[in-house]
């Protein structure tokens, strides 16, 4: 391509680009600026969104569907998730007796939700994730109300 050839494609892009930015400007009807944090009780975020890892409970029984199998701790690149699991003497299968989640650690790539074949796993819509104590970044899934609580201190 010629000099003037790409010179007439650059100014093409930029044309292009400035005439996205005034249809957005003379539109009044469609505002696309969150006004954060005032609107923050009808802040709506993306479907795709991806927030915290939550452990999906059955609706009907309360119970959760993991398998305690550990795909999803072998899928996660940072370590951010602990399972720890125990054989229940009935059925000599394992159980789930333990899921942290190390939110510190994440990095929110959604790895662990997409191996699950359970479909134990989910993604959240929550943002706002600042802590001042780096301990109530780890979580216990696992709860008996399904609320993420902050997990006990290890004991050295």
């Amino acid at each position: 391509m010629s000099y003037l050839g790409r010179v007439t494609t650059a100014i093409h892009g930029l044309l292009q680009g400035m005439g996205i930015t005034f249809g957005h400007y003379v539109r009044f009807s469609e505002v696309i600026t969150q006004q954060y944090p005032e609107n923050r009780a009808t802040l709506k975020m993306a479907p795709r969104f991806r927030g915290k890892v939550h452990l999906v409970r059955n609706p009907e029984s309360g119970a959760y569907p993991c398998t305690a199998c550990g795909l999803c701790m072998k899928a996660c690149p940072n370590n951010s998730l602990t399972v720890q699991r125990e054989r229940d003497p009935a059925t000599n299968k394992f159980r789930l007796s333990g899921y942290y989640y190390h939110f510190e650690r994440c990095t929110l790539c959604g790895l662990c939700v997409d191996t699950c074949k359970f479909s134990a796993l989910a993604m959240g819509n929550e943002f706002e994730n600042a802590a001042l104590d780096r301990r109530a970044l780890t979580l216990r899934l696992d709860t008996p109300d399904g609320v993420p609580q902050p997990a006990p201190e290890e004991k050295s």
